[in-house]
């Protein structure tokens, strides 16, 4: 059995002041200032033959195509496999949109340009560095329980459901914990996964923010010490307790809950010993009697399994409408940002319209091309008894229940947003009971609107299972 080995490293990923965020399309201003640093954190793991990147980054979304180059890009600078290597956004909604995102001004896509190309290069140079740090190391797994998130899809008394709060619907309370020292226990890295959609920074403060992960990984640096990575579980349709914030200044708020999470992970991470255990009890001369455990130091090789795999999955579309029905459409859509153009109309109204252009374009070329699937990436890395889970979606808490059951492994952490992010990821259960209609504006179901991420329809009700049993079926090939 080989040895572990780690390192971590990190960069600060802060963009200029003057591009466009990323989430709400009802904030009507560009990013003035920052809040706190955004960070891209890597962890190399190596047993000397095989080599793992993790990377999570203060990113709200990526292209897919764009993640796949990044994913080539970071395995030739540490010398390993596109494959081994992932990318976790924290899909903070207060991060900076991307070039391929929203058809936006020719001044706002160059500029978000400029920066996706600088993030690629300073993750590129984390995954080096923390390559170049790496020591001989153990890892130990945890779990804790936390109750920021808050299930957001309510019902009205007509039974329409909109983005609102269930307090007494049930989620997923997991913190799953990992910590990664050195042979001596000191702290290099800890990791730890929560599924919640970062939204504390609310659509009226102009500022770039990790939102709440950020504000949890600082107190776990400060009371554990090294690096802390946060990775984005399956949150996408869980919301902080409290909604969104419509302060100017969200800071409180933001703290609040970050430290909620933090001191969690805190807990479960003080309980990991890695570099020692409890030995045989024993009498301990005294007067009285008592007994004792000792501590005994961890020997032996230190890594029983590293590996990692990915499989690019096709979710097929429902029916798409006859061309005749999408052209016409399309015509509307086009008239309707037209309109708010040539009359000078508010900004959310020019966002909110040109998305459904380009939606619009987007289905016609659907019809005219045949194009009947999207393409979604599933991953698995194993390192020793622990199981990190991926895909690129926004998949819902239970997807990530199921998974977690699903393995055979001891620990295993689901995520989504991971090496892209494509599309929602509603279950067979979650979708309209009459079934998804293109002709309806689900602006009140973030997660039913497929128009925000372009496709030209919904996805087939199966999607979210296909998803689950692939995963778990690589899952099962790294055992």
């Amino acid at each position: 059995m080989p040895d572990l080995y780690a390192g971590a490293a990190r960069r600060v990923i802060n963009p200029p002041k003057g591009i466009r965020t990323f989430g709400f399309s009802s904030r009507e201003g560009l990013v003035q200032a920052i809040e706190s640093d955004l960070t891209a954190t890597a962890l190399v793991l190596s047993d000397g033959k095989t080599k793992v990147v993790i990377v999570a980054t203060d990113t709200g979304w990526m292209d897919l195509e764009v993640m796949n180059g990044l994913r080539e890009r970071v395995a030739e600078t540490v010398g390993t496999i596109a494959s081994h290597v992932m990318i976790n956004l924290n899909h903070t909604h207060s991060s900076p949109a991307m070039p391929e995102w929203f058809p936006d001004e020719p001044d706002q896509v160059a500029l978000q340009s400029r920066y996706q190309e600088a993030l690629c290069g300073w993750i590129a140079e984390a995954a080096r560095e923390a390559d170049e740090r790496k020591v001989p190391a153990r890892i130990g797994a945890g779990r804790g329980e936390c109750s920021i998130g808050v299930y957001r899809r309510e019902t009205d008394p007509d039974g329409e459901i909109f983005l609102g709060e269930v307090p007494d619907h049930p989620t997923d309370p997991a913190v799953g914990v990992l910590r990664v020292d050195d042979v001596g226990g000191q702290p290099i890295a800890t990791l730890f996964s929560y599924g919640c959609h970062p939204v504390t920074i609310g659509p009226r403060s102009m500022v770039a923010s990790p939102d709440f992960p950020g504000a949890a990984r600082t107190l776990v640096e400060n009371a554990i010490g090294g690096l802390s990575l946060f990775l984005q579980g399956c949150g996408g349709n869980i919301m902080p307790r409290g909604g969104l914030s419509m302060e100017t200044d969200c800071r409180d708020e933001k703290d609040r809950i970050g430290s909620t999470l933090g001191a969690e992970v805190v807990k479960a991470a003080a309980a990991i010993h890695t570099h020692r255990k409890r030995g045989e009890r024993q009498r301990m001369g005294s007067l009285s009697r008592i007994s004792v455990w000792p501590w005994e130091p961890v020997t032996g090789e230190s890594c029983s399994g590293l590996g990692a795999a990915n499989e690019t999955v096709s979710l097929r579309f429902i029916d798409l409408p006859p061309l005749s029905e999408a052209r016409a459409i399309r015509a509307e859509c086009h008239q309707a940002r037209d309109k708010v153009v040539s009359r000078g109309g508010e900004v959310w109204e020019f966002l909110v319209t040109t998305r459904f252009a380009d939606w619009s374009d987007r289905l016609v070329e659907a019809i005219e091309t045949g194009s009947a699937s999207i393409d979604v990436v599933v991953q698995a890395i194993r390192i020793n008894d622990i199981i990190l889970a991926a895909n690129s979606t926004e998949a819902f808490f239970e997807t990530g229940m199921a998974i977690k059951a699903g393995s055979p492994f001891p620990h295993t952490l689901a995520l989504g947003y991971t090496n892209g992010c494509v599309c929602y990821l509603p279950r067979a259960a979650d979708m309209p009971p009459g079934g998804w209609d293109i002709h309806k504006r689900w602006y009140g179901v973030p997660d039913l609107l497929f128009q925000a991420y372009s496709l030209p329809t919904a996805i087939h009700p199966d999607s979210e299972q296909r998803v689950v049993e692939r995963t778990l079926a690589l899952i099962e090939g790294l055992r």
